[in-house]
């Protein structure tokens, strides 16, 4: 992918973009999300505004889908997501709230640590939780615990660790997991928990694929691209060692085909502020920092 080929993509993502701000209703994404966010299944995302301490979940094809005002939670939310009745799900520091779509409490419980990244299905959630060793939870929307995965940490009045592992929910509902330096992947059963493989991935010239340099243990989100066995993480071209690196800077992606465990580096032409938040058709999709979206060309 050339650098010329990204700034059309970006360019087109603002003229595409443009249009929709004009017929948004109260909140656009286009132009105003700056916060974490996670595709849906339905290709929504649903962004924090914290200005109104609210939720939008938001489509590129509908605009603002929906809202729930988060006044009764206290803090600031970490990570979040919608369930199938339209409840919000909202994780910050080691507790949970359940809030209905009026902003109401319908429940809060205590978790074991602090959530690093989330996934979803359709029967429960995976929490990703940032401590030492890998340690990961499923729980349907209820907030019952379906199943556990690595050693549950014990209680302690230290610092948080700050290791955090996103996870990724695939199409045969698996659940993906990233950790610390290593870009292969570990691969749970999405209905036990038990760990079925993890991924042996190669360069395009057939050498494994390198660990990345320095401290990776804040690791950069994943996004799945639907239907097509492909897997993009977001890393740091600092990170990558120089033999791959190449001419990358800023923010690149690592693209992860499962089906001939490949792996290999593609720029975004984007600083390691932005955030990949997901993939619509063939368009990764990013938080500008600054305030709204950007698109860049995938393959």
């Amino acid at each position: 992918m050339r650098n010329g080929s990204i700034r059309l993509s970006l360019l087109s993502a603002a003229i595409g973009f443009s249009s929709l701000v004009l017929c948004a209703q109260s909140w656009d994404a286009a132009s105003q999300a700056r916060s974490w966010a996670k595709q849906d299944k339905d290709d929504s995302f649903t962004f924090y505004d914290p200005a109104a301490r609210t939720l939008h979940t938001w489509m590129r094809e509908g605009g603002l889908m929906g809202s729930i005002p988060l006044a009764k939670v206290e803090g600031q939310p970490e990570r979040w997501l919608i369930d199938p009745r339209g409840n919000a799900w909202i994780f910050h520091g080691p507790a949970a709230n359940q809030i209905d779509k009026a902003g109401r409490g319908v429940d809060n419980f205590k978790l074991p640590a602090e959530v690093g990244d989330v996934c979803w299905d359709a029967k429960g959630f995976v929490l990703s939780y940032r401590t030492t060793e890998p340690y990961l939870e499923k729980r349907d929307f209820k907030g019952s615990l379906l199943w556990s995965f690595g050693a549950k940490p014990p209680k302690s009045d230290g610092p948080v660790p700050q290791n955090r592992r996103p996870v990724l929910t695939d199409d045969g509902g698996n659940v993906l997991m990233a950790d610390k330096n290593t870009l292969n992947l570990a691969i749970l059963d999405g209905t036990s928990g038990k760990k079925v493989a993890e991924t042996t991935l190669h360069l395009p010239d057939g050498q494994p694929a390198p660990l990345l340099e320095g401290v990776a243990l804040d690791r950069g989100p994943m996004a799945l691209w639907p239907g097509k066995g492909v897997v993009f993480a977001a890393v740091k071209a600092s990170q990558i060692p120089a033999a791959q690196r190449g001419t990358l800077q800023g923010l690149a992606l690592a693209r992860i085909e499962f089906a001939q465990s490949l792996l290999e580096f593609l720029p975004t032409g984007l600083d390691e502020t932005h955030l990949l938040i997901g993939v619509l058709e063939s368009d990764a999709v990013f938080v500008n920092p600054k305030g709204g979206l950007l698109l860049v060309k995938i393959r």
